[in-house]
């Protein structure tokens, strides 16, 4: 293998890696949105830095409904689902 040949492949394997560089980043850093009401509010308070004052602002709800929505337990076909 020559000398341009070698460059010529270096240069197509950079191209791939460059090119991997955002497909990777997207699939760390993009999760789908939760689905349940409980997980929604648990990964907005999250977000607000587990205040539930905060969140409770934003929403524009009472602090105690926050507490209610991230604590209850989920009842599903009569059995409490944790």
């Amino acid at each position: 293998m020559t000398e341009e040949e070698k460059a010529q492949q270096a240069g197509r394997t950079r191209a791939k890696i460059m090119d991997g560089f955002p497909r990777a980043e997207r699939a760390l850093f993009t999760r789908p949105a939760p689905k349940s009401p409980r997980a929604q509010m648990k990964f907005l308070r999250t977000r607000a830095k587990s205040s539930t004052k905060s969140l409770a602002e934003r929403l524009g709800v009472s602090r105690k409904t926050v507490q209610r929505a991230t604590s209850q337990c989920v009842v599903a076909k009569g059995a409490p689902v944790r």
